[in-house]
């Protein structure tokens, strides 16, 4: 339907065939118009997405346009509305958050479309730098405008003079380089194990999500590697999920495999050399696998319930022989929605309901990760040649905290 009205709208609104919505920034009764005016940006998609890092800003343009040629000067001004937000997120799963007054430059003046013209000069929108508790804060902030007759004398088109800006801010960090060592001397001794310590009892899911950002410089082992394994004490199937590069040859297509026999393999390849981001969720009947927030697998769980005590990246070290990276790693006892991951996949909020815990990855040097929420639950990398997870020794095959393990100093330039 959008589609039909703007294209009418670029014939030239005639009378009869359009029906608009609003005068001014109020709604108003249906009735045939002969022109109206949007925000150019909003004719084929409801927002922009931003990205900067650090202490940087950001910019993009807004602008006011007619269906037609005006007969005479128009005025518009872009306004911030909550409620453009409020709309954004109930339709789109999304939980963005409105930028804080003072952080955002959008001109107050009017734009005027002259005589004879059927768009305005576009209007410069400025992000500021983030302060630091913007920074902290774990969310994604947006901008959402509306566009208004600042006369009077042309209606609004209601759904197209609603646009957000969206904020994709990232943190320019470190990262860790697991495997570095032994990729650099061929000694398996200097394999390596992240394990992050829950507790000494078993914790019982009836929904969870394990998540994380991953990096692998290429995918030409022939090797079975387990990437992510959650282990109960029971050492039993039953009580574990794991996920790893199984099948075909390259092994770049990830296999989940939980509380029943047979693994399912994910229908889309993962890619070298980039940062993407996995999940798995869990809710209590079905266990899912996302590949950049898009569902790559799908398994029927036959318990409504699982216990994990050991929660493990990189499981089986003996198995493993690639380097790789992850970054953001988080627990939760909730099932994130596809939405929701793909919306926060970056960052979020260390204080969110049903954050067990959240692992950055980012502390520059060292072997241990810390918790971000503040339960104190630590990450610690070890030097370990653990082969099969549900071995009664599994937990304790390990020689020690992995003293050289590698960092680079820029995520974003992996290979420099």
């Amino acid at each position: 339907m959008k589609k039909i009205v703007m294209n009418l709208a670029c014939r030239g609104l005639m009378a009869g065939l359009l029906m608009a919505a609003a005068a001014g920034c109020n709604d108003a009764e249906f009735q045939p118009i002969d022109n109206a005016a949007y925000i150019a940006e909003a004719y084929d998609a409801t927002s922009t997405l931003l990205s900067f890092s650090n202490d940087e800003g950001a910019q993009t343009t807004l602008t006011a346009r007619l269906g037609d040629r005006a007969a005479s000067e128009v005025s518009f001004r872009f306004e911030v509305d909550p409620e453009v937000l409020t709309r954004y997120n109930s339709l789109n799963g999304t939980s963005y958050v409105q930028l804080p007054d003072g952080s955002y430059n959008l001109p107050a003046d009017p734009v005027s479309i002259a005589a004879g013209a059927a768009s305005a000069a576009p209007l410069q929108v400025e992000i500021l730098p983030y302060s630091d508790e913007m920074k902290e804060s774990g969310v994604t902030y947006a901008l959402p405008v509306r566009l208004c007759s600042a006369d009077g004398d042309m209606r609004v088109l209601n759904d197209n003079s609603q646009f957000l800006v969206i904020c994709n801010w990232q943190r320019i960090v470190p990262a860790p380089v697991f495997n570095s060592e032994f990729a650099e001397t061929g000694d398996r001794s200097k394999k390596n194990r992240i394990m992050f310590d829950m507790g000494d009892e078993d914790i019982n899911f009836t929904a969870y999500t394990f998540e994380f950002l991953m990096y692998m410089d290429d995918f030409s082992t022939t090797n079975n590697q387990m990437i992510v394994g959650l282990e109960g004490t029971s050492r039993s199937l039953a009580n574990r999920m794991w996920v790893r590069f199984e099948n075909n040859d390259p092994k770049k297509w990830m296999q989940v495999n939980s509380m029943v026999k047979p693994a399912v393999d994910a229908t889309t390849p993962n890619q070298a050399k980039t940062w993407q981001h996995v999940a798995i969720t869990f809710d209590g009947s079905k266990t899912r696998l996302y590949l950049d927030g898009v569902e790559v697998a799908t398994k029927d769980a036959p318990n409504a319930s699982i216990n994990f005590r050991y929660f493990s990246l990189l499981p089986q070290p003996s198995y493993f022989t690639q380097t790789i990276s992850f970054r953001e790693v988080r627990l939760w006892n909730v099932a994130r929605t596809a939405a929701q991951l793909t919306n926060n996949a970056s960052s979020v909020d260390p204080k969110s309901e049903g954050l067990l815990g959240y692992w950055k990855m980012d502390e520059g040097s060292g072997y241990t990760f810390n918790d971000a929420t503040g339960n104190g639950h630590l990450g610690t990398c070890q030097y370990s040649s653990a082969q099969e997870i549900g071995a009664a020794a599994w937990p304790e095959t390990f020689t020690g905290p992995a003293t050289g393990l590698k960092w680079v100093e820029n995520s974003e330039k992996m290979d420099e």
